[in-house]
């Protein structure tokens, strides 16, 4: 019998989160890996109703059961695939390959001109991003612990709630697009956010939920430290223990978290079809929204 490519059911965002989390378990075990314990069902659904809501969630159904889930989002011209997993019984067969095209298709109407992933370390995933020339751009490094020096608070740097208006100019310096969708998305779900000012000017935002810091963006290099140091002071004084996600470009985040004491815990990869924007000065929030 052969797949059928569909777009997902709202009534079944909580089946595609299940594709996610077994494939997701699976490909810790076939890499030695620890089980990802961290990724619950109550955790994923709404990321995944989100995608829904505002992205293109297609699917492949095999016998009346959905085997496997591509979902990307289109914010303007940048489409970010934020899931691409086939069930393990069902992988080489066929299924991913064309509902990954369809995903990208539906993208390109939409205006998408840039494509891009947080891959996993999947082989056959990585093979089918280059085969749509998304090039490695580098890595992503995933630091966390707790902090073992505190750094300094910058003083001329004064931190306070997150201005709406200030997350769309700075992701259009950093991101290259808004995404005002996605910043509702985090204040639905509480996340305390930031904005960093000096000389009385806005030069950057910081997300903060539970010690884990993202996304943050800052509008120049010089902004970086000022922003990191507040980011990580805030994030110790919500656990003992902070999360910080930097890609391999962003050397001024990797020194801070090395620097603060936080561990290397994991590496992945980021593929584009185009450089864009000033990822340098970019923490992503996670391989769902980026």
């Amino acid at each position: 019998m052969k797949p059928i490519f569909r777009r997902l059911r709202r009534e079944e965002v909580p089946l595609a989160a299940d594709v996610f989390l077994v494939s997701l378990a699976e490909l810790a075990r076939a890499h030695g890996l620890p089980p990802p314990v961290s990724y619950t069902r109550a955790a994923v659904v709404p990321a995944y109703e989100h995608l829904f809501e505002t992205g293109i969630f297609e699917v492949a159904e095999l016998d009346g059961k959905i085997v496997g889930i591509a979902a990307a989002t289109v914010r303007d011209s940048i489409w970010f695939l934020a899931m691409f997993w086939v069930l393990p019984e069902h992988k080489l067969q066929g299924i991913g390959r064309p509902l990954l095209e369809r995903v990208e298709r539906l993208g390109a109407e939409q205006g998408a001109t840039v494509r891009c992933v947080w891959s996993s370390i999947d082989f056959a995933a990585i093979a089918s991003y280059l085969k749509l020339d998304m090039m490695p751009a580098g890595p992503i490094f995933t630091f966390t612990g707790p902090l073992a020096s505190e750094p300094a608070a910058h003083d001329e740097a004064r931190v306070s709630e997150l201005d709406p208006k200030t997350t769309s100019a700075i992701d259009r310096i950093v991101r290259g697009v808004a995404r005002e969708q996605d910043h509702a998305y985090f204040r639905a779900r509480a996340t305390p956010a930031y904005q960093l000012e000096i000389e009385q000017r806005a030069v950057g935002y910081f997300y903060v939920k539970d010690g884990v810091i993202g996304p943050a963006a800052w509008s120049d290099s010089a902004s970086g430290e000022a922003l990191l140091s507040h980011a990580l002071r805030q994030a110790s004084s919500q656990a003992p223990e902070v999360k910080m996600i930097a890609l391999g470009v962003n050397q001024t985040a990797i020194r801070h978290a090395l620097g603060a004491g936080l561990k290397l815990v994991s590496a992945s990869h980021f593929f584009t079809s185009r450089a864009f924007g000033k990822l340098d000065c970019y923490l992503p929030s996670g391989p769902v929204l980026f």
